[in-house]
This record gives structure tokens, sequence and C-alpha cells, in this order.
């Protein structure tokens, strides 16, 4: 079995905390400052702060069950697919089978932002790669 990164562990730690509704421990991997955007402009509210990341978070994986999958490793940013019921009204797009990616960077120790896309292609792009 291959171990995944340190980041990796760290973004499947905070979608473990926020599904069991660890609030407080949820809280201290967040930067103060965090932020969280959604995959399409006026989607919803973007997230400023810690306390909007944890409601959401709470939100997305308790009462939407989404899950992480398919990591790509790319230093501070971890890109990957979310999993889960009401994807489509997060941004997801596709037809029969519908998508939600999402960029987490993680810096000392804390997620310092969340950005949501609506394909592997723009989240790829927008961490620099191409298709």
């Amino acid at each position: 079995m291959q171990h995944e990164s340190p980041n990796v562990e760290f973004v499947r730690e905070v979608y473990e905390l926020a599904r069991r509704a660890k609030h407080e421990e949820l809280r201290t991997r967040l930067a103060p400052d965090v932020t969280w955007h959604p995959a399409r402009e006026g989607g919803w509210k973007p997230c400023t702060n810690a306390d909007e990341v944890v409601k959401t978070l709470l939100w997305r994986a308790g009462m939407n069950k989404l899950r992480p999958h398919d990591f790509l490793d790319l230093g501070d940013r971890v890109v990957f697919q979310l999993r889960g019921r009401g994807i489509a009204r997060l941004g997801a797009k596709g037809f029969f089978f519908q998508r939600l990616f999402q960029i987490v960077v993680v810096r000392g120790g804390k997620v310092v932002s969340l950005h949501d896309y609506p394909s592997r292609a723009t989240a790829l792009a927008a961490a620099g790669l191409k298709k």
C-alpha cells in the first residue's frame, strides 16, 4: 500500500473531523483568515474566515456527505474530487456523472484556502498545470 503525503493525509483529516462534527478540533486546522470560494461566481457567498469555513465544512461533509477522492499533491496545494449528495447545486458539472473538484492550500500546518472548481481541467489550470 502506498503512503499518502502529509498534506493529503491532513486534508482527509479535515474532512473527517467535519463529517464527525468535531468543531473545535476542525477549527485548530484552519488559519484564522482562511477563505473558501465557490465553483461559480454567485453560487454562494464566499467564506472569509475560519468560523464561516467551519460551518460550511460541517454542512457539506455532514449533511451532504461530501468526501474527498483522487488526490493530487502539488506541494502546498492538494487537488481532489469531491463526491456526495447535492454537488450539482455547489457548481458541479456533468450530464450523467456530476463532478466537483477542489484545491486546498495548506501552509504551516493550517488550511489557508479552499476553492471549488466545476471540472478537473479548470482545477488543474488554476493549480498551474495543463490538462
